[in-house]
């Protein structure tokens, strides 16, 4: 009887630590942990904003807008929570004319950033979307320089 009781009591220690477990590992599209992942790579730019992306089915996109002032230089960190599936990010002017983006559809290549010197004040849009049209999650950290 005592070994069933400590068989018993062996199971349903691991079966809480397991549990325990699940709940306390990390989540790879947590914008917190991206942010201090990912921040370092706005070298000398000033932080701005972080803004988290988040599509939740296949050809979904996340948009913000920003005001942009002319003659500075900005840079968008992109951030990836899911290594596997690669954030498209598009900057387009007030018109949603596509200016700038971090991946080259020509060599199939993806950015971690993407720098771009407005020339003019005004408000400019950004879309994130994972490649394939996947959904998926990250995070794009907004700095800026003179």
């Amino acid at each position: 009887m005592k070994t069933v009781t400590k068989f018993s009591h062996l199971i349903l220690a691991l079966s809480t630590a397991l549990l325990a477990s699940s709940f306390t590992s990390s989540n790879p599209c947590d914008p917190e942990d991206l942010l201090k992942k990912h921040a370092a790579s706005l070298d000398d730019y000033v932080f701005i904003k972080a803004f988290p992306i988040e599509t939740s089915k296949t050809a979904d996109k996340a948009e913000y807008s920003y005001v942009l002032s002319r003659g500075i230089n900005y840079r968008i960190v992109v951030c990836d929570g899911d290594e596997e599936k690669k954030m498209v990010v598009n900057l387009l002017d007030r018109n949603k004319k596509l200016i700038a983006t971090n991946y080259l559809k020509s060599n199939k290549k993806f950015y971690s950033t993407l720098n771009y010197v407005c020339s003019a004040t005004g408000v400019y849009y950004v879309e994130a979307s994972f490649e394939g049209e996947k959904k998926g999650c990250g995070l794009n950290i907004l700095g800026f320089k003179k």
